[in-house]
């Protein structure tokens, strides 16, 4: 068997997501893009189901084949944090990593405590989140259309949800409680950005304008990993995997060229 990329994909897409990127892969790994738990029409989470990121990663290591001899870990957003997650598990031959704007809200909060440990912006976006305890922690109003109109407004532009065909709209419904749990697991489970040290070729990849909790989640995780390759795409925000994939592409070729040169 060969090596396997693994692409893992964010709160409320899809395997969809990785198309365009997925043909880069070199040869001799072989590309795998799962659906996380709870967004396949016969594995949707029930409202009231308890779920972590454990259980994603239990659910992403069996779609890994028994023969694999590496995994690379290729990862947007809350993906990014069941890929850490994932890549701590020592059972599992973890390559490399490239990540796109991983979420680790609970490690940003820590940091958001100590005085000046981050910029004001990101400080005042943090308290935000975290003060408002209907978004991260009430399961009667999480999922809801009017939580998934705040979640979509935010990693997107003000207006975005109401914009939506109801099509996608209802896509999201039926997916809403998965969301909220993904929500709910990066800002309470991730770990300090310490705990996230790796010996592998890591590549993360950040938006110019992105959100600045983004920016600063990058920017601690490769202070934990000073070998990190951080990459700042221009022009772009949290979303530029799906929407722009063709100027993610780049960074995605760079990283197989280091990826697999130091294999």
């Amino acid at each position: 068997m060969s090596e396997v990329a693994l692409f893992i994909h964010s709160t409320g897409t899809g395997p969809f997501m990785w198309t365009s990127l997925m043909a880069a892969c070199p040869q001799g790994v072989q590309p795998i893009a799962p659906t996380n738990r709870g967004y396949a029409m016969n594995d949707l989470l029930p409202r009231g189901t308890p779920f972590s990121v454990e259980d994603e990663v239990r659910h992403l290591k069996a779609q890994i084949p028994a023969d694999a001899t590496g995994v690379h870990l290729m990862a947007h957003s809350y993906g990014g944090f069941a890929a850490l997650t994932l890549a701590m598990d020592a059972s599992v031959p973890v390559r490399s990593l490239w990540l796109y704007e991983p979420v680790l809200f609970a490690s940003l909060h820590a940091k958001a405590a100590v005085a000046g440990a981050l910029p004001a912006d990101a400080t005042q976006e943090v308290a935000s989140f975290f003060d408002d305890p209907d978004f991260i922690a009430n399961e009667e109003r999480g999922g809801s259309d009017a939580w998934l109109e705040r979640f979509v407004d935010y990693w997107n532009q003000p207006g975005m949800w109401a914009a939506m065909p109801d099509k996608a709209k209802a896509m999201a419904r039926a997916v809403g409680w998965k969301m909220f749990l993904e929500v709910r697991s990066v800002a309470t489970e991730p770990q300090p950005f310490e705990h996230y040290r790796l010996q592998v070729p890591l590549t993360l990849v950040r938006g110019e304008r992105t959100t600045a909790s983004a920016r600063e989640m990058v920017n601690h995780l490769a202070q934990a990993n000073p070998h990190a390759q951080v990459q700042t795409l221009q022009g772009l925000g949290h979303m530029a995997v799906l929407s722009a994939p063709q100027q993610v592409l780049p960074t995605l070729t760079d990283h197989w060229g280091r990826a697999i040169l130091r294999a």
